[in-house]
């Protein structure tokens, strides 16, 4: 008996209208509903055809994983993610969300969203996992994409703390030869008092220039602080 109260058996008119349905539904977009068993190698039981628009692989590919498995598109860097959501919310019964790269016939990488669950016996064995997979950008792209932006910062900012401490090391430089100058001029009296003053002019520099590469390096690690904190 159906949902709405009609007696139905296989293959009934209206089980195979539901199923054009979920085809027609699916056709229409870049993703694919599953079934897979809880084994070893999460063997497909059900792919709908709309998973060759997205992966560019053929249903009868993965059903039976008679050519390949739908781990198999995963990107290596996400397997471990996705496993531990999974993992996750299959212990504790609930639904599970997860963004993730997959690698296309075309060698492409897409962006998919899966939402899933697991179909339990009666006796809580997991039978089945189900879900829908459909090619989106997602929190998990933006999150990825902002480490890769947090490490091309620091790397960067690193740099600019190295030149800094390059420039505070010339500036003691200078200011040490400043002092020698002036020792040296105060000894040579009349005839060094213009080299005393450039030498003057140099320590005023150096001393300036040395407190603006200070806060320049406090300033960066300030930055890298708060960007660790994002």
């Amino acid at each position: 008996m159906d949902s709405y109260g009609n007696e139905q058996s296989a293959g009934t008119p209206v089980q195979d209208d539901e199923l054009s349905i979920v085809r027609s539904i699916t056709g229409r977009m870049k993703g694919f509903l599953y079934r897979q068993l809880n084994d070893a190698n999460f063997t497909v039981v059900y792919a709908t055809p709309s998973i060759e628009t997205l992966t560019g692989y053929p249903s009868s590919h993965f059903v039976g994983n008679a050519v390949r498995t739908l781990p198999s598109l995963t990107e290596p860097e996400d397997e471990g993610y996705v496993l531990d959501t999974v993992q996750s919310a299959l212990q504790k019964r609930e639904m599970w969300t997860v963004d993730y790269r997959i690698r296309t016939a075309m060698r492409r990488t897409v962006w998919v969203r899966e939402m899933g669950g697991g179909m339990f016996a009666d006796n809580g064995k997991l039978l089945y996992l189900e879900g829908l997979v459909v090619e989106v950008q997602g929190e998990r792209a933006a999150q990825i994409a902002s480490e890769k932006r947090l490490k091309a910062m620091t790397a960067s900012t690193n740099t600019i703390i190295g030149d800094v401490a390059d420039i505070l090391r010339t500036i003691r430089a200078l200011s040490i030869l400043s002092f020698n100058a002036r020792v040296e001029a105060a000894r040579a009296g009349d005839s060094g008092r213009g080299f005393a003053v450039v030498a003057a002019e140099i320590k005023r520099l150096a001393d300036d220039t040395d407190k603006l590469t200070k806060q320049i390096s406090t300033n960066v690690k300030i930055v890298q602080r708060v960007m660790a904190q994002e």
